[in-house]
């Protein structure tokens, strides 16, 4: 019994990071990713130094409202970052969530000047090219396969929500 408790606490505590004081749950897998190729980069150049720079000091940025932005560095060797939580996710999840993507997203699209990776409560999205203010081209639609409880109520909020951005200006 000592032996299964024992590898039960050594099983739950790997999971487990200490981060800034505190204990966070490891991030699972990407829900999607998706290397731009938009150009590479030389592994030491300084593209890669401000890559580093700007997502290490990417979750300081916070707006107050899980809203994060930088960038790093000038013209050709310009890293531009941004990462946004769900709005209902706490503060403490989501920086948590920032933290993963910017170790596992470069790890993912290696030398890779554009890159964006969705977890389910937070995006990270860095690139050469400027991101805010800019209309992305490409739709990415992710798929919810679970169940409404409500299904009638359901509908109805949806068809009141595409109602309102269908009036919208």
């Amino acid at each position: 019994m000592f032996i299964l408790a024992g590898k039960f606490f050594l099983c739950f505590f790997s999971i487990l990071m200490y981060e800034n004081n505190t204990i966070t749950l490891a991030q699972p897998n990407f829900i999607y990713y998706h290397c731009q190729n938009a150009g590479n980069y030389t592994k030491n150049s300084t593209y890669q130094r401000n890559l580093e720079t700007s997502l290490s000091a990417l979750p300081n940025t916070n707006s107050g409202f899980g809203f994060y932005n930088l960038s790093t560095g000038n013209g050709n060797d310009r890293v531009n970052s941004m990462a946004l939580c769900r709005g209902d996710v706490d503060s403490n999840l989501c920086r948590s969530c920032l933290s993963d993507s910017v170790v596992k997203l470069p790890e993912l699209c290696p030398d890779q000047r554009e890159a964006i990776g969705y977890y389910d409560n937070c995006l990270l999205k860095y690139s050469n090219e400027t991101i805010l203010g800019y209309n992305q081209q490409g739709l990415m639609v992710l798929v919810n396969i679970q169940n409404a409880t409500d299904r009638d109520r359901f509908t109805r909020s949806m068809m009141g929500l595409l109602m309102l951005i269908n009036n919208f200006p």
